[in-house]
């Protein structure tokens, strides 16, 4: 597809049987994960500027692998000079967790087996107090914000405003397809602005402070300075918006907010990654998509009734 990609592998080791989360089915060993971590960043990580795939060790969550595994990872990460991610004080049921089991909080955890510093970001950070927040911006540790999935499963609304003034860096998530409904980034953007200006106030949000978020703001958590602006020297990556339309009328004097919100539709009109037109007309260059849906829904399917819910 010609997509910019920051592939995440995954893990989870901690299973229920152990006190954990996830079912003892879905679990792997540390040795089997932190051997196929550093296959997978052998095989498809570059490094270099304007790199197209980007790998990051992403164990799930603190309830999901062991205190060893994330200790490990953080070491292999380092290692091999590649960022580190999970998903971080989402909901209460975690602080408890880490209190049962560590006797803190999930950002001390994280403190206690080196998870804090540059290269690592946070999705969430719904459930962090004042001190938290600085300890974040001191050691420059990055969060991914997801407003439709924290009002999805009512986990909270996370305290970006807060962060943002005091300098973390914040990019804007959609969270995983489990817990979120069409991935919209522009969307996204607006409920990131709505739901800041119910934790802070009317004033508190800007389009332009969720705009950045979109833009710059991912370029900084993802530790990468050539993405993220258009800018001599930086890469071509470039969504182009159509705004002559009759649900952007009357928005012209402020285009950029009026992206945010304005517009009936979501869909950029040109896409273009690394110099190159990826998407034309709001869809995708040398892609059928309706193939690629009817292979979608397939899988989808298929998981189904390997679940027992749906009859082949």
């Amino acid at each position: 597809m010609g997509i910019r990609f920051h592939p995440t592998r995954g893990s989870m080791s901690l299973g229920q049987s152990d006190g954990g989360l996830p079912p003892d089915t879905v679990i792997q060993t540390d040795e089997n994960i932190l051997r196929e971590s550093e296959r997978v960043i052998s095989e498809f990580h570059d490094p270099e500027p304007f790199s197209m795939c980007q790998i990051v060790l992403a164990p799930c969550s603190p309830f999901s692998v062991t205190e060893k595994l994330m200790r490990d990872t953080a070491q292999l990460a380092r290692d091999k000079k590649v960022f580190m991610h999970t998903h971080l004080a989402e909901t209460e049921d975690e602080e408890d967790f880490c209190m049962e089991q560590q006797s803190m909080r999930p950002l001390a955890y994280m403190q206690k087996v080196d998870w804090v510093g540059s290269d690592v970001w946070f999705a969430h950070c719904v459930h962090l107090n004042d001190e938290e927040i600085q300890v974040l911006a001191d050691t420059k540790s990055g969060v991914s914000h997801c407003p439709s999935s924290n009002m999805r499963l009512g986990s909270g609304m996370a305290p970006i405003r807060k962060m943002l003034d005091a300098g973390v860096n914040v990019s804007l998530a959609v969270d995983g397809s489990a817990s979120n409904d069409s991935s919209d980034m522009l969307g996204e953007a607006r409920m990131a602005m709505l739901v800041g200006r119910i934790k802070s106030g009317v004033e508190s949000m800007s389009a332009e402070d969720v705009l950045y978020m979109a833009t710059r703001g991912g370029a900084a958590v993802l530790g990468r300075d050539d993405i993220g602006s258009i800018e001599v020297g930086k890469a071509a990556d470039i969504a182009i918006f159509e705004t002559r339309r009759l649900d952007f009328a009357g928005a012209a004097a402020d285009l950029p907010a009026a992206l945010v919100f304005s517009g009936a539709s979501h869909f950029a009109d040109t896409v273009i990654v690394n110099g190159q037109v990826r998407v034309r007309d709001s869809r995708l260059v040398d892609v059928d998509e309706e193939a690629l849906t009817d292979e979608a829904n397939s899988v989808s399917k298929n998981l189904r009734v390997k679940a027992g819910i749906e009859k082949e």
